[in-house]
């Protein structure tokens, strides 16, 4: 099937934004973060740190570098792939080097809300900072429309976000559905399942596919975004699909379960990269949707040629 037009305009409007002159946006001005408070930014950021992927990633969609950077499980996101070459090293996302980052001064730090709150204060002292809650995808859309506006960015980041709403309809458009998933990440050797609220599985859904892990027990909560399963849960679940994330390089843990799992037997058990437990970018949740709508739909999706090979899909492999 053709892309659509609403598809093809927003692309356009796209391509016009990311060629011409940036508009001139006025400072200072004042951002409301996700802690609810309002954040004074006195001149348009031309040094930026990122506390988690999204910033790095918003700036990447922009055509600019990030000058500092965290790190998960002591690696940088694969899915960036060049963008990240030669930035500062800021440490583990859940545990900043504040010496590193005072030494970086950045005018502007982005970050994720979750790893910062506890260095909020040091993180003000060094420079504006803009904190974010990235859950879902109404999540990802506020943030890069308010992070962009920051950057002196804003009609771009509409644009960003406008681009990506129509590549989404029309992907649901084509999906012919009837496929069911679990979508895991794996702490040690116990596997957790996404609930339907957190955008990559919210992105499943839009696909066809039944995320049979299905809807938080506590809506009125955005967190937690996941629960432990047990492996005789997951096998009675036994999905078609299978999507897991892992932080180290290592293999699964094995398990008696995993070889009874129907998507195991089918190759239709999928270890990914961190693209899909950070997805709020404007790369990542990009290159997500349109990687999993292959992995769903092989018949109907191309694999996508541009995603690097690190951040790429590959089979699960367990321990033996």
């Amino acid at each position: 099937m053709p892309p659509s037009t609403s598809f093809l305009a927003a692309c356009l409007a796209l391509a016009i934004l990311t060629a011409a002159p940036a508009q001139a946006q006025s400072y200072p001005l004042t951002i409301v973060d996700d802690r609810g408070k309002a954040v004074r930014i006195d001149r348009q950021p031309r040094s930026v740190a990122s506390v988690s992927t999204f910033g790095a990633d918003l700036l990447s969609a922009l055509g600019r570098r990030v000058d500092g950077l965290s790190t998960l499980n002591n690696k940088q996101s694969a899915f960036l792939g060049e963008a990240t070459h030669g930035t500062v090293n800021l440490g583990e996302v859940h545990e900043t080097n504040l010496e590193v980052l005072t030494t970086l001064a950045p005018d502007l730090i982005i970050g994720l809300r979750t790893y910062t709150e506890p260095f909020e204060k040091k993180f003000e002292e060094i420079g504006a900072f803009l904190a974010f809650d990235l859950i879902t995808l109404d999540d990802s859309l506020h943030a890069v429309a308010r992070a962009a506006t920051a950057l002196g960015e804003g009609a771009r980041g509409e644009a960003l976000n406008a681009a990506f709403l129509a590549r989404l309809d029309d992907y649901a458009r084509q999906a012919p559905g009837g496929v069911s998933v679990v979508f895991l990440w794996h702490w040690a050797d116990v596997p957790f399942a996404f609930y339907d609220h957190h955008l990559t599985t919210h992105l499943l859904g839009r696909l066809g596919a039944v995320n049979l892990q299905g809807a938080s027990p506590t809506p009125e909560l955005r967190s937690p975004d996941s629960a432990a399963i047990g492996m005789e849960a997951l096998l009675a679940l036994d999905p078609d699909v299978i999507i897991s994330f892992k932080g180290d390089d290592g293999p699964f843990v094995d398990h008696p379960v995993w070889p009874r799992l129907k998507a195991v037997n089918n190759g239709r058990a999928w270890r990914v990269g961190d693209q899909y437990v950070m997805p709020h970018g404007p790369i990542a949740r990009d290159m997500v949707l349109r990687e999993l709508a292959h992995l769903l739909y092989p018949a109907h999706f191309p694999a996508p040629g541009d995603i690097p090979a690190g951040a790429r899909a590959s089979a699960m492999h367990f321990a033996r």
